[in-house]
């Protein structure tokens, strides 16, 4: 893998700019499995999207996964650590009122940083679409 193009600079209050607060996670086993038994799925190159619709105003939440089949741990959490980049820039937008598991197929490992970026691009963008024909 390429080295990430993540600036860790601090801005003057001390802080490093977006944030990926806990509201826009999911961090809760039974989120993961709510969004994971619905029948909404887009896929990338790199990465499968499973899509929960709530309906509700607040803004999308995300979660990731990348099995023990992608590799060891330090190739797992780059990847994982790549697609929480992406999302807190605004490279993967998730519409108002959906939950997405983002899940890590074995040739994300693979790719360069800017690959994984514009594969998760493309992956929201076909979760866009997906809301889009399900609401």
């Amino acid at each position: 893998m390429t080295e990430s193009p993540i600036s860790w600079e601090r801005g003057a209050n001390g802080s490093r700019g977006e944030e990926f607060p806990k509201s826009r996670r999911i961090c809760k086993r039974r989120d993961y499995l709510a969004v994971q038994s619905g029948d909404l799925k887009a896929h990338s190159p790199g990465f499968v999207g499973l899509v929960s619709i709530h309906g509700g105003a607040g803004a999308g939440r995300l979660g990731v996964t990348a099995s023990k089949r992608l590799g060891n741990a330090v190739a797992r959490n780059a990847v994982k650590r790549l697609v929480r980049e992406a999302f807190r820039t605004g490279r993967l937008p998730l519409p108002n009122g959906v939950d997405v598991v983002v899940i890590a197929k074995r040739r994300a490992v693979d790719m360069s940083s800017n690959e994984v970026f514009d594969d998760l691009e493309t992956l929201g963008r076909r979760i866009k679409r997906l809301v889009e024909l399900n609401t």
